[in-house]
């Protein structure tokens, strides 16, 4: 349960400036938790911090490892600063030019998430992403190999000590990954028989033959969590608070899914037998066809949820306070048959919550949770979080529709024991969902805030109504903070690779930016 009245902002650490292609935990990093402080927020939300995928767009939420770290995230500076790169290694990134790839998508992996329909290969041109991909890898290894090779005693034994507290997932990340690069296979489906069925002689012999490639992969865990570790020491000497994200569901093409088969329903040839999704509705005539791989719930139940109760204590480690996407499908989730191009046939099935919140609750006795309880059939959820005083989520771009009056999304119906959004990062920023919407919205905006709402005022508006609502807990995009339109939105739902791009410029955030912020702050109560 949130205890006292605060805000903070939504800003995605690859969103960051950097001059490395992708935002990472460097010296940007540390100014926007100046900024933060400045301006008197004392939260700062992030996406996954997992692994990204090519072939799944490089959507946080869609990631190889449940518990790995997205080792773009690893600042090259500070490895340089510990003699692990030298400054001509750093040059060459800057010097290699990167042409449009072809990335082909693995068996399981999300595809077109708007209509279901997989995507097949997809052609990058060279975004952000895409280069990061590309050219910050090779120096990540290249520093990894320098590590292995120079570390200090001291060094070795913290490494040494990382990689035995890790082992319960971390052992089988980098024998998954080492088997993709020398298999030539991403897929694991796709591997000799006797390391799909993980058979123990087999897997000795490779990680034994694999054992170099193995060592690199744990050293990048290593760095990335150094790292990530120095960061979450700076922002909680400044008492900012950093807010995590756990997507409900893993990618079949994961070490999750290869190290544990039984917690998924698979057929006897290891494919899935149906997937995730979300059924048909007045945006989408097809549905959502996510493709992750259904949990068998009952096997969960049969084990006490000891995997999740693992995940949720790994990630609970990196931040004070985690939100859990699409809580809805701890309760009831829409399963489509595997064999079903399209999400249009599937059911409703009913999922074990009682259970898993009572586990969850023998766990963890204060649930630093929040739950995204967004959309359809939410309402099956919410006895369940009143119980264990869990805090939902509300945006107020959705409290604007024919049934503000009564909608838990306008200002008036809300409670103290939730979120508050101006817009999340699967919504259009302000500006661009006021520029899209229609006359009747335009006109209860008017008639709700009793003036007239126009482009050049609107983000103003819809962000001081955020600050002001009843809700302990305000978080605003950093585009709405700066007023940006909707070519600056994070994510468009099925769009696949044309998402998760934006980034942050350097010097867009200044003093004005942040006195302004902090007046809004303290007006509301919220510093």
């Amino acid at each position: 349960m949130l205890q006292q009245r605060s805000s903070g902002l939504l800003l995605h650490i690859t969103s960051l400036p950097s001059a490395h292609g992708v935002g990472d935990l460097g010296a940007e990093a540390y100014r926007f938790a100046d900024f933060l402080e400045d301006s008197g927020q004392t939260y700062w939300q992030i996406l996954p911090l997992t692994p990204v995928d090519p072939g799944a767009g490089f959507s946080p939420y869609s990631s190889p490892s449940a518990f790995a770290g997205n080792i773009l995230m690893i600042n090259l500076e500070k490895l340089a600063e510990e003699n692990l790169l030298s400054p001509d290694q750093l040059a060459i990134f800057n010097e290699q030019p990167v042409r449009d790839v072809t990335v082909t998508e693995a068996p399981g992996t999300s595809g077109d998430t708007a209509t279901g329909v997989l995507a097949g290969p997809l052609v990058l041109a060279p975004s952000t992403l895409h280069a990061a991909w590309i050219k910050k890898r090779p120096l990540l290894v290249q520093a990894a190999e320098t590590f292995l090779r120079d570390a200090t005693p001291a060094q070795r034994s913290d490494y040494d000590r990382f990689c035995a507290l890790q082992a319960d997932w971390l052992d089988d990340y980098a024998l998954f990954t080492a088997l993709q690069e020398s298999t030539g296979e991403p897929a694991w489906v796709r591997w000799p028989t006797e390391l799909v069925r993980r058979e123990p002689v087999a897997l000795a012999q490779q990680t034994e033959l694999l054992h170099e490639q193995i060592e690199i992969l744990k050293v990048l865990q290593y760095f990335f969590t150094q790292q990530w570790n120095g960061l979450m020491a700076y922002c909680y000497a400044k008492k900012i608070h950093l807010m995590g994200d756990i997507p409900i569901y893993v990618q079949f093409n994961s070490a999750d899914v290869w190290a544990n088969p039984d917690l998924f329903k698979l057929d006897a040839n290891f494919q899935p037998l149906f997937v995730a999704g979300a059924p048909p509705d007045y945006f989408s005539e097809y549905g959502q066809r996510w493709g992750n791989p259904i949990y068998d719930w009952a096997e969960h139940e049969r084990t006490g949820f000891a995997w999740w109760m693992r995940r949720l204590r790994h990630q609970m480690s990196l931040y004070s306070l985690t939100r859990l996407d699409h809580f809805l499908g701890f309760a009831v989730y829409w399963e489509i048959p595997a064999s079903e191009p399209t999400a249009k046939v599937g059911e409703w099935v009913k999922a074990p919550i009682e259970a898993f919140m009572h586990a969850m609750h023998r766990q963890f006795v204060q649930l630093p949770i929040i739950a995204e309880d967004l959309g359809a059939k939410a309402a099956d959820i919410q006895p369940y979080l009143r119980h264990y005083g869990i805090p939902g989520m509300r945006v107020i771009q959705f409290g604007f529709g024919h049934d503000m009056p009564t909608s838990t999304y306008a200002v008036h119906n809300h409670a103290e024991n939730f979120v508050v959004y101006s817009g999340t990062h699967d919504n259009n920023t302000t500006l661009g969902w006021f520029r899209e919407s229609d006359e009747l919205h335009r006109q209860r905006m008017n008639d709700y805030l009793g003036i007239e709402v126009t482009e050049e005022n609107v983000v103003d508006q819809v962000c001081r109504l955020t600050m002001q609502s009843v809700a302990r807990l305000a978080i605003l995009p950093v585009q709405d903070v700066l007023n940006l339109d909707e070519t600056n939105r994070m994510n468009t739902p099925g769009l696949g690779g044309r998402s998760w791009q934006w980034r942050l410029q350097s010097g867009q955030l200044t003093n004005e930016v942040a006195q302004k912020l902090l007046a809004l702050t303290k007006m509301t109560g919220r510093v």
